[in-house]
């Protein structure tokens, strides 16, 4: 009876690994409001030169193909929604939505806490996985501060939760 106790208490344990990295290079960046409520919408765009890479999944988005369109709210945290298309190595497209969250003391420009929720959609072949695993980010932000700093980026690191 123990064994099986014990069994079922580790099927809830969360287990994951590392699926791939995106690196996105932004565009353009927009802030509007305040609007009704006291939030801001925000807009930034995909640029390019963005890259994927890692063990299950390499390749790049594809440029200027979407978007991040942040609702910046009043209490300071970022809610996240992007849309946008990455480009397999193999030329297969996957598009992918990412939700998450931003926020927290912010020393320098670096957010305490930055994670997300992409939900994908990929075609039938080796890549359909992401159709139907759970998978998480975090994220980093990488602002242009001096002129010798690389264009201004975001770094995340997703993870599949098995």
């Amino acid at each position: 009876m123990a064994t099986q106790e014990s069994a079922a208490e580790a099927a809830l344990d969360l287990r994951f690994t590392h699926a791939f990295d995106i690196r996105i290079n932004f565009d353009k960046r927009w802030l509007i409001g305040p609007i009704s409520g006291g939030a801001n919408v925000g807009y930034t765009s995909i640029g390019a030169g963005s890259t994927v890479s890692g063990p299950r999944l390499n390749g790049k988005l594809v440029d200027y193909s979407g978007a991040d369109w942040p609702i910046v709210r009043h209490d300071g945290v970022v809610e996240l929604n992007a849309h946008y298309m990455i480009e397999a190595d193999d030329g297969a497209r996957i598009y992918i939505r990412n939700m998450g969250y931003v926020h927290g003391p912010l020393p320098g420009d670096v957010p305490a806490y930055f994670r997300c929720t992409p939900y994908f959609r990929a075609p039938a072949g080796p890549h359909e996985w992401l159709n139907r695993t759970v998978v998480v980010g975090v994220g980093q932000r990488r602002p242009k501060l001096k002129p010798e700093d690389p264009p201004d980026h975001s770094l995340f690191r997703y993870y599949a939760i098995l």
